[in-house]
C-alpha cells in the first residue's frame, strides 16, 4: 500500500449521497484513516463555511479547501491561510459579458453571495448547499472588486457551451472548470484544487506522493492527476475514470472503499484507471 498521510475528498457526489448526507460508511473509513494519523480534509467548489459545516460534523481537525481551491482556511480562523482572488479588472470584464448575456450566475466577493435576482437557480442553490445569495441587483456595481470566483448556472447543454465559450475567449487568464452539470466556474489560473492540494501539502511537511485526492467531476481532474493517488467515482465520465489510479465499484460508499483498499489495508484495490 502507498503511504497516505493526506487524504483530500470532494463533497458533492464523492463524500455525500445523492440526499447530501455522509454514508455512515464512508464516515468510519474517513475516521479510522485520521485516528492512524492521516489528515483528512475537505476540497471542495463550495464556499468554506459551506464546506466547514461538514468538516465538524465529520470531525475532521484540517485546513479545508473551499471555492474550487481558491482557498484554504482553517474552520474558525478568521484569515485564510492562502486566497487566490480574480483579478479586478478581468472579473469587471467578464461580469459585462454575463449581464449583458443575461446570464444567471453568482458572485463570491468577501465571504457573501451575490445574485442579480432571487429565480430558480438561486433557490436550487441554495437548496444544495444551505449558501443564501443576496439580491445585489446589477452586479456591475462591484467593479474594482476582486471576487473570489464566478458561478454560472443553467443546462448541461448551456454549461458545456459556456465553458468552451470563455475557454475559448479568455484562454490562459482564468480558470474554467465543470463542477456539476449545471455550474461552471471561473477563476484566477492559480486556483484549483491540484494548486491547493500541493500547498496544504508542503505547508504540512507532507510529500505530495504521499496524498491521496478523491473526486467525480471535471473540476477534480487536476486535483486527481496531481496526487500521489488520485481516485475518481464509479459514476465519474468515462474519460476522467481513466485518468484515475483507482475507481471504487460502490457509488455510494466509493471514498470508503478507496480509503479501507489503499490507505487502512481491508482488502486489494480490485479497480483501476485506464478504462
Amino acid at each position: 500500500m502507498p503511504d497516505i498521510r493526506l487524504i483530500a475528498v470532494d463533497l458533492d457526489k464523492t463524500l455525500l449521497d445523492e440526499d447530501l448526507r455522509v454514508p455512515e460508511r464512508n464516515r468510519a473509513a474517513l475516521a479510522a484513516a485520521a485516528e492512524r494519523g492521516v489528515t483528512v480534509a475537505i476540497a471542495t467548489g463550495r464556499t468554506h463555511e459551506s464546506a466547514a459545516r461538514f468538516a465538524r460534523r465529520l470531525g475532521l481537525d484540517a485546513p479545508v479547501i473551499s471555492y474550487n481551491g481558491a482557498m484554504i482556511r482553517r474552520l474558525d480562523d478568521p484569515e485564510p491561510m492562502r486566497h487566490v482572488r480574480l483579478p479586478a479588472q478581468l472579473a469587471a470584464e467578464i461580469v459585462e459579458l454575463l449581464v449583458r448575456d443575461m446570464t444567471d450566475f453568482v458572485y463570491f466577493l468577501d465571504g457573501e453571495l451575490y445574485v442579480q435576482r432571487f429565480d430558480h437557480w438561486a433557490r436550487g442553490y441554495l437548496a444544495r448547499t444551505g449558501d443564501l445569495p443576496r439580491v445585489a441587483g446589477d452586479i456591475r456595481r462591484f467593479a474594482g472588486a476582486e471576487p473570489t470566483k464566478l458561478l454560472l448556472l443553467g443546462t448541461p447543454e448551456q454549461t458545456l457551451e459556456r465553458y468552451e465559450l470563455f475557454t475559448a475567449r479568455f484562454g490562459e487568464r482564468i480558470y474554467a472548470t465543470i463542477s456539476l452539470p449545471e455550474y461552471m466556474e471561473i477563476l484566477a489560473p492559480e486556483a484549483t484544487k491540484a494548486t491547493a492540494l500541493r500547498w496544504l501539502a508542503g505547508h504540512l511537511g507532507v510529500p505530495i506522493e504521499n496524498t491521496m485526492a478523491l473526486g467525480d467531476s471535471l473540476n477534480d481532474l487536476e486535483i486527481v492527476q496531481a496526487a500521489g493517488v488520485g481516485v475518481f467515482m464509479p459514476t465519474a465520465e468515462e474519460h476522467l475514470r481513466a485518468q484515475a489510479d483507482f475507481v471504487p465499484s460502490d457509488p455510494r460508499a466509493g471514498v470508503a472503499e478507496a480509503v479501507e483498499a489503499l490507505v487502512l489495508g481491508h482488502g486489494a484495490a480490485s479497480e483501476s484507471g485506464g478504462e
